[in-house]
């Protein structure tokens, strides 16, 4: 139960911050800017996180950073994946990317109803 109020807060605090930025930014500027502080941070505490017990893990990475943006997370593996094989780590991310974009597809297909995606 505690684990998951700690994922519920740092949620909270990472869906406000999105927002704030949605309110001050056109919403291009802020899918990058999101993208690119999301990775930052989250790479520096997963750094931070090797050294030192991981109390606040689920609050600030999988909560907060989950709710602000979900690329971090995608970055991340990308870039240990790179580090173990650069052929493999550029697959994975070809690969990624193209499942989510046939898995958004198909949810789309499947509950589009009499409507037609034109674009």
């Amino acid at each position: 139960m505690k684990k998951g109020i700690q994922v519920f807060m740092g949620g909270m605090a990472g869906s406000l911050l999105r927002y704030i930025i949605q309110v001050y930014t056109s919403t291009s500027m802020m899918l990058w800017f999101v993208n690119i502080i999301g990775s930052f941070v989250l790479g520096s505490l997963n750094g931070y996180y090797l050294k030192t017990e991981k109390q606040a893990n689920l609050l600030l990475t999988t909560g907060m950073l989950g709710a602000f943006t979900t690329f971090s997370t995608f970055t991340e593996s990308w870039f240990y994946k790179l580090q173990e094989r650069f052929l493999f780590g550029m697959v994975y991310a070809v690969a990624m990317t193209s499942a989510c974009f046939v898995a958004a597809y198909f949810g789309y297909s499947l509950n589009r109803g009499k409507n037609r995606w034109n674009g």
